[in-house]
């Protein structure tokens, strides 16, 4: 049911999830399903919903208890009780995502579409079933949003009114909401959605967000930075740093502020003299910075990374004591200042190299 059944309408692949309703009890579905296959089925009992994990990281399987829902207040977790089909179809969120097919028993293979699904994506439309559905659930704004920038809808009028209604009270420190971004932000192109987001009045997106995600693409696809998860970087790039605590994970929050620094240590190497200069300001930082850098305008940072940051010298440590100077502190300023005469073209080869650590580590001992 759900996104399934849409993407199949669409004739667009779907991700390895997979959504089942139940017309009765799930979870005693889900432990007979499990023993016979041989998997694992995490229960959630107090939505009468399991998760079956295929073997072989080949997706998953979601059984789900037919449901009605209500929202104690805005926000707040669903209080559920058992329903029909008719139900679950009613609390789902938007109307392309309202449909479902029989699988099982008499109705096998016939659609199941109360709500007008079939013809809003004719019409290319998202369309929310109810009246409050944001104010009961707000991340409802950034899940219309991601919806429409997947599919490239559009939404509807009406619903279109009540999410620009909702949208300037979001709160990124909220869980449902933050987890809304976060999905939003993993999509394969997250720029339109983040477009509607923002045209939509969602407070601390940055004025620019589509051009600022293309940056950020160019900068990842120049190499920079290699392994980074990339929906982080992406928080970093489109949400204003005064936009508030966004409830991720602490180490997504500390990439995304890495990379936000790397608008300033753009503009420090723009004046940056000399390449030993640059060299000195991007050994210091974090690799997200030097990537939000980079993504900043500061090319310099691509060269440095494929080229200086690995640089070695045609001496070391051992060179020195063996010349003489006592171990200690010398030697690092000594090799310090032949790193910046190499990258700076004013010391070749091994013996100006070491006649230039000599010189440093003697007259700073």
């Amino acid at each position: 049911m759900g996104g399934a059944v849409r993407d199949a309408l669409l004739g667009r692949p779907h991700a390895h999830d997979l959504d089942l309703v139940v017309e009765g009890d799930a979870l005693a579905l889900a432990g007979r399903v499990a023993r016979a296959l041989g998997v694992r089925a995490l229960m959630h009992d107090r939505f009468g919903t399991a998760t079956l994990e295929l073997p072989h990281g080949e997706g998953h399987v979601d059984l789900i208890t037919a449901r009605r829902e209500r929202y104690a207040h805005p926000g707040a977790l669903p209080e559920v009780e058992p329903g029909t089909l008719g139900d679950d179809l009613a609390r789902r969120d938007f109307s392309v995502n309202a449909m479902a097919l029989w699988v099982s028993g008499p109705s096998s293979g016939r659609l199941e579409d109360p709500h007008g699904g079939v013809d809003d994506l004719r019409a290319g439309v998202i369309r929310s079933l109810r009246d409050g559905a944001f104010p009961e659930d707000p991340s409802r704004v950034v899940r219309a949003a991601r919806y429409a920038g997947r599919l490239g809808f559009t939404l509807e009028p009406a619903t279109r009114a009540a999410a620009a209604a909702a949208a300037p009270g979001l709160d990124w420190g909220a869980h449902r909401v933050a987890e809304e971004l976060r999905r939003l932000l993993g999509e394969a192109d997250p720029a339109p959605a983040i477009e509607v987001l923002r045209d939509l009045g969602a407070p601390g997106i940055r004025p620019d967000p589509a051009a600022a995600l293309t940056a950020l693409d160019a900068a990842v696809a120049g190499g920079v930075a290699p392994g980074l998860p990339l929906w982080p970087l992406r928080l970093g790039m489109v949400l204003e740093p005064d936009a508030g605590p966004v409830a991720v994970p602490g180490w997504a929050a500390g990439l995304a502020r890495e990379l936000r620094a790397g608008a300033d240590l753009a503009a420090r190497i723009a004046v940056a003299g000399a390449p030993s200069e640059v060299d000195r300001l991007l050994r210091t930082v974090p690799p997200a910075t030097a990537l939000g850098a980079l993504a900043a305008g500061a090319g310099a940072v691509a060269e440095w990374w494929h080229g200086a940051r690995s640089l070695e010298l045609s001496i070391g440590g051992t060179d020195l004591v063996a010349a003489g100077v006592a171990p200690g502190p010398a030697i690092g300023r000594a090799l310090a200042a032949v790193r910046a005469a190499v990258l700076d073209g004013a010391a070749g080869g091994r013996e100006a190299q070491l006649a230039l650590a000599l010189e440093v580590a003697r007259s700073s001992a």
